[in-house]
């Protein structure tokens, strides 16, 4: 929470175009994105371009950021959106260019677009803070902080089954609390890729 409250400050001072409140957040999460970025099995050097490009974006969209929410989520949301444009570009090169393949290949391509979709899966996350309190914590622990069943059983001194289930609920949970939302397809993504139980 104490964190959270720092970020707010910091990021008010970011809309206002603070350098200063730039670099310290980029100083805090810069490494937490890069070595997410290597869990989502990107090599080194994708992985340091997403986190430039993901800062980037920030500070181009400063003015939209809004401090009572998570920053932390807005980043994750944004490197998340660049993974898979990153993951369809590599898949692209690959194969012999089609018209099936270009057609639409620029959707992805703005900072708008990928700031839209932190947006919208920042307003998904405040559905998780209606889950009971474990269950809340072992998602976050999962679909934010992409740690392993096993990670998450240690950490929390508890049973991989008993992780496995709660995740099971929490998603069935959220999903049937969001169908009803416009935000209903980001967030099936989001819960679908994070990693699978």
């Amino acid at each position: 929470m104490k964190g959270e409250v720092e970020d707010a400050m910091w990021v008010e001072d970011l809309r206002s175009g603070s350098e200063e409140a730039f670099t310290f957040l980029y100083t805090k999460y810069s490494k937490k994105i890069y070595h997410t970025s290597r869990k989502m099995k990107l090599d080194h050097e994708d992985a340091e371009g997403v986190v430039q490009e993901t800062f980037i974006k920030i500070w181009k969209n400063r003015e939209r950021l809004d401090p009572s929410l998570s920053f932390n989520a807005y980043l994750l949301a944004i490197l998340k959106s660049l993974v898979i444009r990153l993951v369809q570009q590599n898949a692209r090169k690959s194969l012999q260019k089609t018209e099936l393949m270009s057609t639409g290949s620029d959707a992805h391509n703005s900072t708008e677009d990928d700031f839209i979709y932190a947006e919208m899966l920042e307003a998904s996350l405040k559905e998780v803070n209606n889950l009971p309190p474990r269950q809340r914590q072992i998602f976050l622990l999962k679909r934010v902080e992409l740690l392993s069943l096993d990670e998450i059983a240690d950490q929390l001194h508890i049973s991989k089954k008993t992780v496995k289930n709660q995740l099971v609920e929490a998603n069935k949970y959220l999903k049937s609390k969001i169908s009803e939302r416009d935000i209903i397809p980001i967030v099936i993504l989001w819960l679908s890729t994070m990693g699978e139980l």
